[in-house]
């Protein structure tokens, strides 16, 4: 007898459930998914214990007859698909015919489902029907997962608490009813209500019953289309974000999908709107030529591959962009229910302060003669600001929709300036503002098409190791149009011959290994995400830094040239550059009237 065998239904039943069914949440899935196929407008998941215990999927869909239920959960067995040519034209969730079956071999699994007037009912165990028989009919399909991993111990050895295993099912089904708002969701555990969505075609209909109904009140629409994709989708203010990317949800084709580098591609558009390592809050929807997208890539169905991505990553960057430019996104600072504000002592002395970069603001010298109405600040800017306001200039501030009118009050630890309107008390920070500023006219230089260069006199040499060498040796053209020129000096050197004419003096070489350093991290080799992070690091790290007394007039100069920015909200990083305290949460802060 040969080594080689064929291994018998049971072994290949429980090797593909090792690849489909890692958990409760991927039962869920797959049930769930047939549910849609099936046309449903009513599906019902019913946990007991997270599923470990019970899982139960009813639906009001298209139901099966005898024959078919006894054909569903045999291996590779479909409706979905018959031909070569619909594995390239999928237009259902579910194809592969591997769910059921798997799930069977792992559970003790129940099925019932009715079409016309007539019901049937299957329960299976160790893949095996152990009773079948007529059933009442009930209109759809009802299936129950009992004792999921029961005979696969070691599985049920690696699956995590209670808790974390029935987040993943909420995660998966917050998605899910995402991708169809048309069909009424329900989740339950152990008797407790979790999800319910109306089944109203409404997208914020659905948001509402995963998010707080502030999210709901930021959340903005955006659509746009080029050649090859349409999209349309919500995000929420960015005042509003998460500390990952679950809370970005992608679907195309009414699917369900993952793909890392649309997800990178939604949070660079939110750059400079967020702080550092927070996520933004985003619905998107993809519509595309079937033939465009591979869905039949993992086993699981969720990774998706797109043609022509570069040109669906660009069109999201730009509609989100554009619509960002659009928006008010001043964080609004309101008092908090049912708690008191904190009783803490005034310091209104001229104190050294620390900001959150941990750069100390010195108190200015009490001995010099510091004029009426002038007030210390930390100035970070390396290229000359205007210190006066023509009268053109604060007209067109004024005017401009993007920072309302503000009247200038004071400063707090040098650092913070206090403006007031009818309504609302503003604070800015003037360290963030500056780096706004800096990074913007940075940018806009950095972009322009035609960027002046010098030859330097001698060439500067940079020692790499044979990985960096090899990793920069094909991109040297990339740095041609940010007017650094590298060139091979031996196996084992670059020299850097030219440079652009903004580079400050005598940070020629520190410029040029941002630059280089950029691309060794490992970051998206094009010149966009070059310049993005060239102006970051220059408007924040790279400033020349000296204390200076400002007046009314400069202070307004700050406020025009912040309000000419495109986004005047955020400082590169994220961080917000102004803030607002309503005249209603002060008065409640103080006790003047009931929260």
């Amino acid at each position: 007898m040969g080594k080689i065998i064929e291994l018998n239904t049971d072994l290949r039943n429980l090797i593909a459930a090792g690849e489909v069914i890692e958990n409760m949440a991927s039962v869920v899935k797959e049930l769930v998914e047939n549910s849609i196929d099936a046309n449903s407008q009513m599906i019902s998941v019913n946990l007991k214990e997270a599923g470990l215990t019970e899982i139960k999927v009813v639906d009001d869909g298209e139901g099966m007859t005898k024959e078919d239920m006894k054909m569903a959960v045999k291996r590779h067995a479909t409706s979905k698909i018959k031909t070569k040519h619909d594995l390239f034209h999928i237009g259902t969730l579910g194809f592969r015919g591997e769910a059921l079956p798997s799930i069977v071999s792992v559970s003790i699994f129940e099925l019932i489902s009715t079409t016309d007037k007539s019901g049937y009912r299957l329960l299976l165990k160790n893949g095996r029907i152990i009773e079948e028989g007529t059933h009442a009919p009930t209109q759809g399909t009802s299936i129950k997962v009992k004792n999921l991993f029961y005979n696969t111990p070691a599985r049920l050895k690696h699956l995590r608490s209670t808790n974390v295993e029935l987040s993943k099912i909420v995660k998966y089904m917050n998605k899910i009813a995402l991708s169809h708002p048309e069909i009424r969701f329900t989740l339950i555990n152990d008797e407790k209500t979790l999800l319910n969505t109306p089944g109203t075609k409404n997208y914020l209909k659905v948001l509402s019953s995963i998010y707080s109904l502030d999210i709901i009140k930021s959340m903005e629409k955006f659509s746009g289309k080029n050649a090859y994709f349409k999209i349309e989708g919500y995000f929420a203010k960015p005042f509003f974000n998460r500390s990952s990317n679950k809370h970005i949800t992608l679907i195309a084709n009414n699917r369900m999908i993952y793909n890392k580098s649309l997800i990178k591609a939604i949070q660079d558009s939110f750059s400079t709107y967020l702080p550092i390592r927070k996520k933004p809050i985003v619905l998107l929807k993809i519509t595309v030529d079937p033939l465009m997208i591979d869905v039949n890539i993992h086993p699981q169905k969720l990774e998706v591959k797109f043609t022509e991505e570069r040109s669906l990553k660009s069109l999201i960057k730009q509609v989100i962009q554009e619509k960002l430019k659009t928006l008010d996104v001043i964080p609004k600072i309101t008092q908090e229910k049912n708690k008191p504000p904190k009783n803490e002592s005034l310091d209104l002395s001229n104190t050294p302060h620390k900001n959150n970069s941990n750069e100390t603001y010195d108190k200015p010298n009490q001995s010099e003669e510091t004029p009426p109405n002038n007030h210390y600040v930390k100035e970070t800017f390396d290229m000359p600001m205007t210190t006066t306001t023509s009268k053109k200039e604060e007209s067109s501030f004024y005017s401009h929709p993007k920072l309302p009118y503000l009247d200038y009050i004071g400063q707090f630890h040098g650092t913070y300036l206090l403006f007031q309107t009818d309504e609302k008390l503003y604070l800015l920070d003037q360290h963030a503002a500056a780096e706004r500023i800096r990074y913007e006219r940075y940018l806009k230089k950095l972009k322009q098409t035609n960027i002046n260069t010098h030859t330097l006199l001698l060439p500067m040499h940079l020692d790499l190791s044979n990985e960096e060498i090899l990793l920069l040796k094909d991109h040297l053209d990339v740095f041609k149009p940010l007017g650094l020129t590298l060139e091979v000096d031996t196996n084992n050197s670059f020299k850097i011959t030219e440079v652009p004419n903004w580079f400050l003096k005598n940070h020629e070489e520190t410029f040029s290994e941002e630059m280089i350093n950029f691309f060794l991290e490992g970051k998206d080799l094009n010149v966009e995400g070059v310049l993005n992070h060239l102006a970051k690091n220059l408007a924040c790290k790279r400033s020349i830094k000296a204390n200076k007394y400002i007046n009314k007039s400069e202070i307004d100069t700050v406020l025009s040239n912040l309000n000419a920015c495109d986004n005047p909200y955020t400082c590169p990083h994220g961080r917000p550059t102004i803030i607002s305290f309503s005249t209603t949460e002060i008065e409640k802060m103080f006790e003047r009237i009931q929260s």
